[in-house]
């Protein structure tokens, strides 16, 4: 055991890295052989990660780091990109290379990130076994888990998941220095207590919102396994050693931190809470059998369900599933007579209770409505260390107990997803409860191959294998020069069995976009990008198909797909244009009023790929124009475009514009009228007249509405260049006072100037800026520093003075 015990753990750790890197290129190599790189899959990676990662890319090497244009109607790069990749160290591995190698560096990121999931895990399961193997196992159950597995899609969420295991590695050693020590004096914690603070530090740079997940986890796993068995005293002291350390540790990362919550503050996606029946009742059944079916099977992939499959399933990453051991290993832990008071054993109980009540799953995404389970991780974590734990007993009775049971919960599922049901005609047919068959059955088949050799491995192989018999002859055997251990095999088996649950979960998700879908998306998006001869700034939309596109091609994109936009847009497309938006931009083809004012010039439809386009079938947008196309790319131009900064005669109150039915009324009044506030309407009175309401009787006539459009172009500045500290504008000559207005988002930390003097900025159309000018000639300079970059800049100071002094006194301290 002490051979065990002391053996170094540094080569192993590599040789884990290597292993699990190996692993994952295994895995994707036959999609690379028959589709060719760059490595291509569906939803989100293709849609959000790779153009994401360019964009952030070219801004970083452009050193656009403050402002991007390109992005919706623009925002923070911080507040923009931090739940995405901005804080992860694997993006910023990318900096060197050029931006073109992005789509082909994106597989050996993940390979890289699996292995660094592996070695941390390793690196918190060692302690905890005495067996290497034992604690090898662990790790790769840990990385190649259903979780991470199904979350290749949502690229940036295994970042997080790499370094869990590290954050709570440094608890531990955190939590060690007073967990059963009576100490009459307090002992400072040096090296453990600048460990942990780094790493917090590091962990709410990475992600934010996974963040404020794990600061509950590591409150759950200090009751339930620090608090047992010590002193009040102890546990205070333990329990302000960690908080000292995390409020430290946040505050070191406040300059990055602050801006990173700021940006989003106020998005309608935070707001929306959890309540009523909501809280302590999943809508449906299905939602409880669907939890236990992602621990014993290989996980479905994001958006594509198959059995107990409910809507708010659909993006939730509800994957719990470890390969070759399922819930084996956690239901033998359990069974153990000594671990009946364990603090892990009361960890996994009570996530398991958390899980199944909605209010509190939600209590590790603020609350919000929408189901996630993109904590589960954390618990993963828990159960490959405890499934550790229990192999390294060997075939115990407990772990045959587990195998048998998790194989007759897999064989229930298949049993409920085959039972009969009625048709739409009344008629009993069979197979009706599974969505997406193919998913189905892959996993179905792929689960079974694994539980077959964990059945194998745990009632058939010996616990040693000393001789192995020679082929052909009944009474010779070879000697093994050293024996063959089951745990050996069970790590091998692991091996293989990760690698087929991930094969799985690749098919099925690349397997949804055909060979055509993935030519064209390379030859359309990556490859090529449709020649605009414009120098004047301008927005683009693109269809359904080609979502993002032109934001990873540098156009400003109105048709954007990325959650964390400011709450100021969001205010702008409810208010003005009574959108509802969520996770994606998308302007209704009604509404060509805000196309206008937004500076909407260019819409680019897929031809080649979409068959039932706005243009194709559907009469196209009112204004806009055939140009050309490229690629199959048909372009079209807004033949009432507006620049950017122009100037309006009429304005009408909030009051007054939400008291209008009609939509296309309300829609084309934002030609001719721009919406303030009741108190701002009263306060500008003598500057600007109000809208006549004859304008809200009904609808404004089309050559009425282009004339103005053409109105609102002629008033617009002779000169607009934006920059990533703002932008740069200079007038016409006004012959009298005006308000200029600019489809910019009014967030905190934009500062105007009006000739080199400070201007008040005017929040107009609920959102947006407008600035008012006196007649003549101007220039308009618009600063924009993100909002908590100064504080957050002085709180990070703060932080890192306190840990150096804190580091000074550890010195102090121990030479006296």
């Amino acid at each position: 055991m002490e051979y065990y015990r002391n053996r170094s753990n540094g080569y192993r750790a590599v040789q884990l890295f290597a292993l699990s890197f190996t692993m994952y290129m295994v895995a994707v190599l036959p999609f690379f052989i028959k589709r060719g790189l760059p490595f291509f899959y569906y939803g989100d990676y293709n849609v959000q990660q790779i153009p994401f990662y360019t964009v952030a890319h070219r801004a970083i090497r452009n050193g656009d780091f403050f402002y991007l244009w390109n992005m919706d109607f623009g925002g923070s790069l911080i507040g923009s990109f931090s739940f995405y990749l901005l804080g992860s160290p694997f993006f910023w591995l990318t900096i060197p290379f050029p931006e073109n190698a992005i789509p082909y560096l994106m597989p050996l990121l993940m390979a890289m990130k699996y292995g660094i999931c592996a070695v941390t895990a390793y690196i918190f399961i060692r302690r905890k076994v005495i067996r290497d193997e034992a604690a090898m196992i662990g790790a790769l159950l840990y990385a190649f888990s259903g979780f991470n597995d199904c979350n290749i899609v949502f690229n940036h969420f295994t970042d997080i998941v790499c370094f869990f295991p590290l954050y709570l590695y440094s608890f531990d050693k955190l939590m060690e220095i007073d967990h059963h020590k009576d100490r009459l004096l307090f002992v400072p914690a040096g090296k453990k207590f600048i460990f942990f603070t780094l790493m917090t530090t590091l962990m709410a740079v990475i992600n934010y919102y996974f963040f404020f997940g794990e600061v509950i986890f590591l409150l759950l796993y200090f009751f339930t396994c620090y608090v047992s068995g010590n002193k009040i005293k102890h546990i205070f002291r333990m329990f302000f050693r960690a908080l000292l350390g995390g409020f430290l540790g946040v505050a070191i990362s406040g300059f990055y931190f602050l801006q990173a919550i700021l940006g989003v503050a106020g998005n309608n996606r935070l707001s929306k809470l959890s309540l009523g029946y909501d809280f302590v009742s999943y809508e449906s059944m299905n939602m409880l059998w669907d939890i236990l079916k992602s621990m014993v099977m290989i996980p479905d992939i994001i958006g594509k369900g198959t059995v107990f499959y409910t809507t708010p399933v659909k993006n939730a990453s509800l994957a719990v599933f470890l390969p070759f051991f399922g819930l084996s290993g956690v239901i033998a832990y359990f069974l153990l007579k000594k671990n009946k008071k364990g603090g892990y054993r009361k960890l996994l109980a009570v996530s398991l209770v958390i899980a199944l009540v909605p209010g509190l799953n939600a209590m590790f995404s603020l609350l919000n409505e929408n189901y996630y389970a993109r904590w589960f991780y954390m618990p993963i974590l828990i159960m490959s260390l405890v499934t550790s734990i229990v192999i390294e007993r060997g075939s115990s009775y407990q772990l045959r107990k587990g195998v048998l049971a998790t194989c007759l919960l897999f064989l229930l599922i298949l049993a409920i997803s085959v039972l009969p049901s009625y048709d739409q005609y009344g008629d009993i047919t069979f197979f009706e409860l599974i969505f997406n068959e193919k998913i189905f059955w892959r996993d179905v088949i792929g689960t079974s191959i694994i539980l077959l050799l964990l059945i194998v491995s745990v009632f058939a192989v010996p616990k040693c294998i000393r001789k192995v018999r020679i082929p052909f002859r009944e009474d010779a055997f070879l000697v093994l020069k050293k024996p063959i251990m089951r745990v050996e095999i069970m790590l091998l088996f692991t091996v293989i069995s990760s690698i087929i649950s991930l094969f799985i979960v690749l098919k099925n998700g690349s397997g949804l976009i055909s060979d055509f879908g993935k030519e064209q998306w390379e030859n359309q998006m990556l490859y090529s990008k449709p020649t605009i001869s414009d120098d004047e700034f301008f927005r683009t939309e693109t269809d359904d198909t080609a979502t993002n596109y032109d934001m990873f091609w540098g156009y400003g994109s109105l048709h954007s797909f990325i959650s964390t936009i400011p709450a100021e847009t969001i205010n702008f497309l409810k208010g003005a244009g009574d959108i509802t938006r969520n996770v994606e931009t998308r302007i209704p083809k009604e509404n060509i009023g805000l196309r206008a004012i937004s500076s909407n010039k260019y819409y680019f439809e897929n031809s080649l790929i979409n068959d039932e386009g706005i243009f194709e079938t559907e009469g196209g947008i009112d204004g806009f124009i055939y140009l050309n196309s490229e690629n199959g790319i048909d372009i079209y131009r807004n033949t009432n475009y507006i620049p950017m900064g122009f100037t309006y005669d009429y304005c009408i109150s909030e009051s007054d514009y939400e008291m209008i039915d009609d939509q296309i009324i309300k829609d084309r009044i934002l030609s001719v009228a721009m919406i303030l506030s009741d108190d701002d309407v009263e306060k500008y009175s003598g500057i600007i007249k109000e809208l006549p309401k004859s304008y809200y009787k009904e609808q404004m006539p089309l050559d009425l509405f282009n004339k103005n459009c053409l109105d609102r172009a002629q008033s617009s500045c002779q000169k607009f260049e934006p920059d990533t500290r703002g932008f740069t504008a200079m007038t016409n000559n006004f012959m009298s006072e005006t308000f200029m207005f600019f489809s910019v988002p009014n967030m905190k930390g934009f500062d105007i100037k009006v000739d080199g003097k400070e201007a008040e900025i005017i929040n107009a159309d609920y959102g947006m800026i407008a600035v008012k000018l006196s007649e003549g000639v101007h220039n308009i300079r618009a600063d924009f520093l993100p909002y908590g970059y100064k504080e957050g800049t002085v709180i990070s100071i703060i932080g890192i003075v306190i840990l150096c002094a804190y580091i000074m006194f550890v010195r102090f301290y121990k030479k006296r």
